[in-house]
């Protein structure tokens, strides 16, 4: 097979339309200077709206420090000059002793006027020291408040999303850029910003100091950084593309260094013996990405050294041109400093401002991404008069002939599904892995919206109520139920997070839950720490992390159970206590069971089957399974489960 290329091709370089040639009169370089005028105005307004007193103020330290360094070459032309005067008019000799030359300096106008302007070129000096700490303790606070203020918009979509948003591989492509750049991009979006802002104001004042001797000594120092400008906007678009390549090799470099030092892999890697094989295969991904690196390294430096030469030889082209001019006697000695550090000024900031667009352009896809993130549209939405939630449910749930497909699929996962949950009813839900469990527990919780048929709650369609006050009046227990890095209380309070984990309901929760015996053995009773990622706390059984989710579900004033797998990772003994408590706590509510367990099954009323996204079979689990359909073809044993009333 052939192996594609590491390293950026030259016809890589561009998209399709930009390889044509110039006969099209197209710019090449315009989408490029696009991208990094939307990432500027981006960029902008991102440091506004995090902190506009602190963006204000960044703002004009960043322009003083960018214009006081042109006084200190003025102060500096005028001390030159005054000092070349007093050579010219013959220096007295010099007094013993400080103080008295001191005196003789200043009683002189001469020697008085060098005096002064290299007094005022050292205060200008300070001040731009002084400047420079006070930008820097501005810029760090403004860094904060970007990167709290990208955080915050983040956190808030994400939680404003669909759970479509979380299940849709090409989001998550989205987020896991913004996700990996969220902590150093902004800031180096705003540094860059910044850089942009004190490169224009600085090679602007001295491009206006040069025009004043020579126009074209001006045009000649600005259009030497165009070269530049345009390689490095071309490179960075490469190096996108270079990067991109380079992905999978890092993917799997990544992937076998996990596995040698994570824990997930530790047993099986020593059981086994692959260690040497992980080893080899990082190895060889790590040395085709040095290979890799070096070549686009030797081809920048090379770029870099073409660049350098073209910036010398205009340097040296500009001040031969004012030595002429100074000898010609067009320009005083002092004239001639000044221009000559206003040349090497100006080249700096060209370089600068290069960088800063460069930059910007680089950042101009994570900006970009984010905006996207953030214009995010919510599919599942409250009405503009939403109905008040049924409380309680009298009539029950009806599913009228309910399809559905997953966004961005076309495939149906469910197709003409209809059943019924009678108040008070406990119906267990089964089928095989793939016949839309999953997919109907969804849709019951209105964390989807059917893309056919209806869902009715007491005759009214789920769509007509608000989704937050709906899943509000449902207690749920997922199969991948959450365990949380909070304490005891947190963990349970945080299915209704309204008052103070310390409230008693949070204790009455966790006793309805079964949690008695397992609270009073914890250190610190509620109040003690679960799990050991952040601190150092107690690692719960996964049977009681499955009880502290029910307790959570427990916690709310729910309307509606639904259970997915409650017993999964309970032994015998404590399912029939879970049994006991579901059929207590469902008493007067609808409950809705996903479950493989035959305990489970006999403690439904109901069971109905689902294949292929519809319902094929349905009764008490006794009857299916004399029946010797679907049902009885997965669950053969159920026939041996005790019979819960």
């Amino acid at each position: 097979m052939r192996r594609r290329p590491l390293t950026p091709r030259a016809d890589d370089a561009a998209p399709e339309p930009s390889r044509r040639g110039t006969e099209d009169g197209v710019d090449r370089s315009s989408p490029r200077l696009r991208a990094a005028a939307d990432a500027c105005r981006h960029a902008l307004r991102l440091a506004w709206a995090s902190a506009p007193g602190l963006a204000l103020a960044q703002t004009l330290l960043v322009a003083l420090q960018a214009l006081l360094p042109l006084a200190a070459m003025l102060a500096l032309k005028r001390a030159v000059d005054a000092a070349a005067l007093l050579a010219r008019q013959g220096l007295p000799a010099p007094a013993e002793g400080m103080p008295a030359l001191a005196v003789q300096l200043l009683r002189e106008p001469a020697s008085r006027a060098v005096a002064l302007w290299f007094v005022a070129g050292a205060a200008v000096t300070a001040t731009v020291a002084v400047l420079r700490g006070l930008l820097a303790w501005v810029a760090e606070q403004h860094a904060m408040a970007v990167s709290d203020h990208v955080h915050g918009l983040l956190h808030a979509k994400l939680l404003e999303v669909d759970l479509a948003f979380f299940e849709d591989s090409r989001e998550q492509e989205r987020l896991h850029l913004v996700q990996s750049q969220a902590m150093t991009r902004p800031v180096g979006v705003l540094g860059a910003l910044y850089q942009l802002l004190r490169s224009a104001i600085a090679l602007g004042g001295v491009l206006v100091l040069l025009a004043l001797f020579q126009p074209l000594l001006a045009l000649a120092l600005a259009l030497a950084g165009l070269p530049a400008l345009l390689l490095r906007l071309h490179r960075s678009r490469r190096r996108f593309q270079w990067r991109r390549g380079l992905a999978p090799l890092e993917r799997e470099a990544g992937y076998f260094h996990t596995l040698m030092s994570s824990g997930g892999a530790a047993k099986e890697a020593r059981l086994n013996g692959f260690g040497g094989f992980c080893r080899e295969r990082f190895g060889a991904a790590r040395s085709r990405l040095r290979e890799a690196r070096l070549v686009w390294r030797r081809r920048v430096l090379g770029e870099d050294l073409l660049l350098q030469l073209l910036t010398l030889a205009v340097a040296a082209v500009l001040l031969l041109w004012m030595t002429g001019h100074l000898a010609a006697g067009a320009l005083t000695l002092g004239s001639l400093v000044m221009y000559v550090q206003a040349v090497q000024r100006g080249q700096g900031q060209v370089g600068n401002l290069v960088t800063a667009i460069v930059d910007l352009h680089q950042a101009a896809l994570f900006l970009t991404t984010f905006e996207e993130v953030l214009r995010q549209p919510a599919r599942v939405t409250a009405p503009v008069n939403p109905r008040p939630v049924p409380a309680p449910i009298r009539e029950g749930i009806v599913f009228d002939r309910v399809g559905f497909a997953y966004p961005g699929t076309g495939r149906p996962v469910l197709h003409n599904l209809s059943f019924t949950l009678g108040a008070g009813e406990r119906l267990a839900v089964v089928g095989a892995n793939g016949a839309g469990k999953s997919t109907l527990v969804k849709l019951l919780c209105r964390l989807y919206d059917p893309t056919a048929g209806r869902i009715l709650v007491d005759g009214i369609d789920l769509r007509e109520l608000d989704p937050a006050a709906w899943r509000q009046r449902v207690g749920v227990l997922f199969q991948d139920f959450g365990r949380y890095q909070l304490t005891a209380a947190e963990n349970i309070w945080i299915g209704d997070p309204q008052g103070a984990p310390a409230d008693a309901r949070v204790a009455a929760a966790a006793a309805r839950a079964g949690l008695d015996e397992i609270v009073r053995h914890l250190p610190q009773g509620l109040d003690t720490p679960l799990g050991r990622w952040l601190r150092p706390g107690v690692e719960p059984s996964m049977g009681q992390w499955q009880r502290f989710a029910l307790a959570r579900a427990f916690l709310r004033e729910a309307q509606l159970l639904v259970l997915d797998e409650p017993t999964s990772a309970l032994d015998a003994r404590t399912q029939q206590a879970l049994i006991r408590l579901l059929q207590r706590e469902s008493a007067e509510r609808p409950a809705l069971v996903v479950s493989h367990r035959p305990e489970m099954l006999a403690w439904a009323r109901r069971v109905i089957v689902l294949r292929e996204g519809t319902v094929v079979e349905e009764g008490d689990a006794g009857t299916l399974l004399r029946q010797g359909g679907e049902f009885a073809r997965l669950y053969p044993e159920a026939g041996g489960a005790p019979v819960t009333a």
